[in-house]
């Protein structure tokens, strides 16, 4: 009887052993798939600005270092990233309203590991414009307005909360923005960055950004001409899902 009782404790040892073992990979095979890292960039094309800027307009950046996640290279130094300008509000220094511009970011593909990636930008910098003729990255006619469409339904990417400049927005800042760009709720906002530009006049502007960590960047700031253009260095906020 007592070997019985020692053999059934044994086994529920072991059962409680396998199961928090299997809990465990379990947890280690979710952090090692799904991770958060930031990336450096250059705007190579197009325009950012409140008095300029209308839907459908396209900016290009590209990668200048290599997008890796768990050691291994995800988008390669050099890949181009695309934004769509999605809504644009000019503020109204009357009323205090800031100006306003979202972005919708178009991910490149990955490898066959089809690896889920989600862009927020994390920062932006300014120093100077430069000519269209220096810019590196042409836009095509026709590619802006093939993709001049409303699209504010994806949902936040949690591998991105993990991030510490990621911070959830209170209900009255969330609803002056998403007001200001008459969009439809689209879930949490969070705060993930600001930005600091450079006028060609040397006037000094900041912008603050935000994102429903679902492949887009909102753009705010009490500067009613702001601009954002190739030459500008951005940090993007990339979270990898499998």
């Amino acid at each position: 009887m007592n070997f019985r009782i020692l053999s059934a404790q044994v086994i529920t040892a072991l059962a409680v052993s396998l199961s928090v073992s299997i809990a465990l990979n379990a947890q280690i095979s979710s952090t090692q798939a799904n991770s958060a890292t930031r990336v450096a960039a250059e705007m190579t094309s197009g325009r950012l600005s409140p008095a300029v800027s209308k839907t459908g307009d396209m900016v290009v950046v590209r990668l200048k270092d290599d997008l890796k996640s768990n050691g291994h290279v995800v988008l390669k130094k050099g890949t181009v990233i695309t934004g769509i300008v999605r809504n644009v509000s000019r503020g109204e220094p009357k009323t205090r309203t800031q100006s306003m511009i979202e972005l919708e970011w178009l991910v490149p593909s990955t490898d066959e590991n089809s690896q889920n990636l989600s862009l927020a930008l994390q920062s932006v910098t300014q120093l100077r414009t430069i000519s269209r003729e220096e810019q590196t990255d042409p836009i095509p006619v026709d590619f802006a307005s093939r993709f001049a469409r409303p699209n504010r339904s994806g949902a936040s990417n949690p591998a991105l909360l993990s991030m510490p400049s990621v911070v959830a927005v209170d209900h009255q800042t969330s609803s002056a923005i998403e007001n200001g760009l008459d969009s439809a709720e689209a879930g949490p906002l969070f705060k993930v960055g600001h930005g600091e530009l450079i006028t060609v006049g040397g006037t000094a502007e900041s912008v603050d950004l935000f994102s429903h960590l679902s492949n887009d960047s909102v753009i705010t700031s009490a500067s009613r001409n702001f601009e954002i253009s190739s030459g500008a260095q951005v940090q993007l906020l990339v979270g990898i899902n499998k």
